[in-house]
């Protein structure tokens, strides 16, 4: 993904709402994002339908042709995304003011960002009030540090003299907080076809730039810095932090007790389920969770044996009966049971048998 600007692209859009705009095609006389924007990449964009307006940053999606609204710099709804009725606007790419770097009165520029340079780049004075990255190689003429030649003060020891061998480079470097003390640093240059140097000294001390390895039998004294970088082992007899002394190594209580850390099983993947193994978490599929519980994905309705019944009717009732159908259960209230069943309630059986005793006499 890359953040690219180009000239003369401009396309319709009818686009609704503060969703991603779909792109409707080139204005005559200028070229679709399609043309230079590739996939995933940052462009800033405008979007205009002459009186409302909407300035920020888009990403280019070039299936379907869209750009998503990833950033609101500014616009006529208070700086918020514009909620666009129907209608056909205009989308182009620009270059927001607050995007643009401007000279003042005096001819200087102020950047509050990272300035990145991949070319041969010449400063004349260059102030940066921050941290600078460099990636590549630094060159200059003369390096300062805090108005100090960097060739004669280098990391608190002074450089008194250099003398070149054919094969080494001697340096003699007086420590700087004591005037008596003196070490002699030896340059060596690897005669063989690897060419590597190595970087000797008096007091046990040796660097390998071809692998980047520095190596000291015996350090003696007092490290004391603001900020430190080890990229391999640091070994002392007592350490501190913070003025208290470091004296064991933490660690962690594995398992599933209480403020213990828990341990996961290989395997576990995305959407799994979580299940208590001894003293580990183990994960499980769907699957593997219906079976550990005796359940079924899906149940299947119907009067059949191991089917799930429901109910097949619409008026269930409170007190009605229930008869079976092809399909589940339906209601029944008590006049349709006597009906289904061919009887009569009591009292009209009553009434019939006293009718036909008055007719036989």
């Amino acid at each position: 993904m890359a953040l690219v600007i180009s000239d003369r692209v401009k396309e319709t859009t009818t686009t609704t709402g503060t969703g991603t705009y779909t792109l409707g095609g080139a204005v005559a006389g200028f070229e679709t994002f399609t043309t230079n924007l590739s996939n995933s990449d940052t462009t800033y964009y405008c979007c205009t339908d002459g009186t409302d307006f909407e300035v920020g940053l888009g990403t280019f999606t070039s299936s379907g042709t869209t750009l998503a609204r990833t950033t609101v710099i500014s616009s006529s709804n208070s700086n918020n995304a514009v909620s666009w009725s129907s209608g056909t606007r205009t989308l182009f790419c620009t270059l927001p003011a607050t995007k643009t770097i401007v000279l003042d009165a005096s001819g200087n520029a102020s950047v509050g960002g990272t300035v990145t340079a991949t070319g041969t780049s010449v400063f004349t004075n260059l102030d940066i009030s921050g941290d600078v990255d460099i990636d590549g190689t630094l060159e200059a003429d003369a390096v300062t540090v805090n108005g100090t030649a960097l060739n004669t003060v280098i990391a608190g020891v002074t450089v008194t003299n250099a003398t070149n061998a054919t094969n080494a480079t001697h340096v003699s470097v007086a420590d700087n907080e004591n005037a008596n003390e003196e070490n002699l640093i030896t340059f060596i240059e690897d005669a063989s076809a690897t060419g590597n140097v190595g970087l000797e000294s008096d007091g046990d001390f040796a660097y390998n730039p071809s692998t980047g390895t520095v190596s000291a039998t015996i350090f003696k004294g007092n490290i004391d810095a603001v900020d430190g970088d080890f990229d391999g082992t640091l070994e002392a007899d007592a350490i501190t932090l913070n003025g208290t002394a470091i004296t064991a190594t933490a660690t962690l209580s594995t398992g599933i007790s209480n403020t213990n850390v828990a341990q996961f099983t290989t395997g576990v993947a995305d959407d799994d389920f979580l299940r208590v193994a001894g003293t580990v978490i183990e994960g499980r599929s769907a699957a593997e969770v219906l079976a550990d519980i005796g359940g079924q994905a899906s149940l299947t309705f119907g009067i059949s044996n191991t089917n799930a019944v429901k109910i097949d009717s619409a008026s269930v009732a409170d007190d009605e009966y229930a008869r079976f159908t092809a399909n589940g259960l339906e209601s029944r209230s008590t006049s349709e049971v006597l009906s289904d069943i061919g009887a009569t309630t009591a009292a009209l059986a009553a009434d019939e048998a006293t009718a036909l005793a008055i007719a036989l006499g």
